[in-house]
């Protein structure tokens, strides 16, 4: 055995395990693969998750208003903003911001005004029962104590807890369109037979069975040239008539083309009266 067959044998048993699925040639290539990336991300069947970032109203997770919208502590009573400003006779007669000014938060983002409040209020029982319902570890509880409220934002606390924020009716959103899912990739009938050829391709090439066909020991006493011959049925004599390309020029398009300009030629020169010159 030749030295040129046993390098190829020895390769044929590696080449047959990327055949085997250890390497992805171009005949295996993308068909059965579910897209994806960017463009892709359509088609991504992920059902959409609702942020909870909602229910602290804008709020940081870590501050007191949003840890008592989160907890329901604000927002979460009985009454709506008319009803709070009759109870606690708060003044509606001009919205405002800042010390006294009393806005309620919808988890929209979207805010309502109850009123401005005075320190009138301090005082009230329900208003310090209400302030222990909400203040922070740090605060202190005017209800045990017992004593006023001790500021505005005290008040401001005590009636958001009897507010009816969350309770607001939610506004109806659309219908989501239903997400196509990403279905894997499915050759056509022509891309799987021109496949299957490469796939031949492949095997032969990778396999050594081509080499061997050329190179092989029943070929040691052929040169390169015979042994390509005799693969691929080619005969490098006769030219490119020797790889199946027709070596007869067809000339019936060019006569025919000769005569209709003839045909045209005479058929102006009667029109025109066109005679040779020196000619009556």
């Amino acid at each position: 055995m030749s030295d040129t067959f046993k390098y190829l044998d020895d390769k044929e048993g590696k080449a047959q395990n990327f055949l085997n699925g250890k390497m992805k040639t171009v005949a295996n290539a993308s068909e059965g693969v579910i897209p994806g990336g960017d463009a892709y991300e359509k088609y991504d069947k992920n059902p959409s998750t609702k942020s909870d970032s909602d229910k602290y109203r804008g709020f940081g997770q870590d501050s007191d208003s949003g840890r008592n919208y989160a907890s329901g502590a604000w927002g979460g009573g009985d009454l709506d903003a008319a009803g709070l400003a009759a109870k606690y006779k708060l003044d509606t007669s001009q919205e405002g911001r800042g010390d006294g000014h009393i806005w309620g938060r919808n988890s929209d983002g979207s805010e309502v005004y109850i009123g401005k409040s005075s320190m009138d209020l301090a005082s009230n029982k329900d208003l310090i029962s209400n302030h222990s319902k909400q203040a922070n570890s740090d605060e202190v509880d005017h209800s045990s104590a017992p004593e006023n409220l001790s500021s505005s934002g005290d008040i401001k606390g005590a009636i958001l807890t009897e507010w009816a924020g969350s309770k607001k009716a939610p506004v109806a959103e659309p219908e989501p369109e239903k997400e196509p899912e990403r279905a894997p990739i499915e050759h056509s009938p022509e891309i799987k037979q021109a496949k299957q050829r490469v796939r031949t391709y492949e095997d032969n090439i990778l396999s050594g069975k081509t080499s061997n066909d050329i190179y092989g020991q029943q070929n040691e006493n052929k040169n390169l040239v015979d042994r390509v011959e005799e693969k691929y049925n080619l005969d490098l004599d006769k030219g490119v008539a020797g790889i199946g390309t027709p070596s007869e020029t067809d000339n019936s398009t060019n006569v025919a083309t000769d005569s209709f300009l003839d045909a045209k030629k005479t058929e102006v020169k009667k029109q025109y009266q066109f005679k040779p010159q020196g000619a009556n």
